[in-house]
């Protein structure tokens, strides 16, 4: 069973290079099936797990008192419920140990998707916008999932400086940037700055640039949080995404698509995260709830809870474009913490456990890359972007165990 799991989650690992065949949640379905017997089983949880079994739980009953039907719709998966695939597999493979050869799985994994996106790229080549996606269908899935992948590849350069490692930096490096996901850009490369800081005991200096990030953030919010609630969602006219486009016309002009993107942020996806927390600060108005507009909030207990009673009930991406953002507005600051709390513990479990410097090298730039993406996505919870970090990080879980099994054995004998 342990040797059927671990074949699934090498082969939902390479299948992360597409998001049109879903390949990927193959770990994810294992994961489900195995889980209940899991929980039998184990009375001890790896912290990390934990933590991500609490929020499993905190967030399915949000969605269970806000709309129970979404467990039964596609989309809710998808989407507004993705986390549920993107993260599974950390709740079972943490249990198990096998001697896997951990650097022949990332250097396959990295040969077979860069090989993959070379064909890819010389069938299709640029899409009618001049972007390159591979086998992705949105350009932030493609950068995400690209990100991860150039970050390998300069791990595995930086080790060993030959011709083939090159080129593998610089053709995933030019699939990143054809992607023109500049989220995705910037996320790789702050994620190697914050590799640096920690090899050199300076983490400092990435809590003080986390900090000046939300700082400025929260400044941008505080003007534009005014003019969303009197001129996008509160306005005459029901329907929020036109009233965008006419404020934008009205106060910037004709812009361009990547300008539109980033006001998009400012005055409609950010605001309508905080205004769902300024309504419902502790609990949050229900999982799934932002996506639901125009919001019709009812109060359920004064100052405790609020939810969003809007009927119709949409199962998309028009998220909060804010990872942190969004679980505050739907989850309150109890699901916010619990989240923190668990990614604090998968960043620790990655700084005490270096069984393989390469490998633990590349797992700590795609947490911060991930972290760093999801100040201007929801990145966090997206399968192209999550699975390729969350099935990697089990795999090296399994590898630590045995590990570890390995270390307790030759000290009792």
């Amino acid at each position: 069973m342990k040797r059927f799991l671990i074949i699934g989650a090498i082969l939902g690992l390479i299948g992360t290079v597409t998001n049109k065949i879903f390949i990927s949640p193959l770990p994810s379905l294992i994961a489900a099936a195995l889980f209940p017997f899991i929980l039998l089983a184990n009375r001890k949880f790896p912290i990390t797990v934990f933590w991500l079994l609490v929020f499993f739980v905190y967030s399915l009953v949000s969605t269970f008192l806000y709309y129970p039907q979404s467990f039964l719709e596609f989309g809710f998966y998808r989407y507004d419920g993705n986390f549920i695939v993107s993260y599974l597999p950390l709740l079972v493979l943490p249990f198990f140990r096998l001697n896997v050869n951990i650097d022949k799985i990332f250097r396959n994994f990295l040969l077979i998707t860069t090989g993959i996106s070379c064909i890819v790229f010389l069938i299709n080549g640029y899409n009618y916008d001049k972007v390159f996606t591979g086998l992705f269908i949105a350009t932030n899935a493609a950068g995400g999932f690209y990100s991860i992948v150039t970050s390998l590849a300069i791990i595995y350069f930086l080790e060993k400086k030959t011709y083939n490692n090159l080129y593998l930096v610089l053709f995933n490096a030019f699939f990143l940037y054809s992607s023109t996901s500049r989220g995705s850009i910037l996320g790789l490369l702050l994620g190697l700055l914050c590799l640096y800081f920690v090899k050199r005991n300076k983490t400092y200096y990435i809590t003080f640039s986390l900090i000046v990030l939300s700082a400025i953030q929260i400044y941008i919010l505080i003007g534009s949080f005014p003019e969303y609630k009197k001129y996008i969602m509160n306005s005459p006219n029901a329907d929020m995404f036109y009233n965008l486009d006419m404020y934008v016309v009205k106060k910037y002009g004709y812009v361009s698509t990547k300008f539109k993107n980033v006001l998009i942020r400012m005055y409609e996806t950010w605001p309508r995260a905080i205004d769902c927390f300024f309504k419902s600060p502790i609990f949050g108005t229900g999982f799934g709830s932002i996506n639901d507009v125009p919001f019709k909030f009812k109060q359920v207990l004064p100052i405790v809870l609020t939810t969003n009673s809007q009927e119709n009930k949409l199962f998309s991406d028009s998220h909060a474009h804010h990872s942190f953002l969004h679980f505050l507005g739907e989850l309150g600051v109890l699901g916010l913490t619990i989240f923190l709390l668990f990614w604090r513990s998968v960043y620790k479990f990655l700084l005490n456990n270096n069984y393989n410097n390469k490998v633990q090298s590349f797992l700590l730039v795609s947490f911060f890359n991930l972290t760093i993406m999801s100040f201007t996505e929801h990145r966090i919870t997206t399968p192209s972007n999550a699975l390729p970090f969350v099935i990697a990080l089990s795999l090296y879980y399994v590898f630590v165990n045995y590990q570890k099994s390995l270390e307790v054995k030759n000290i009792n004998s």
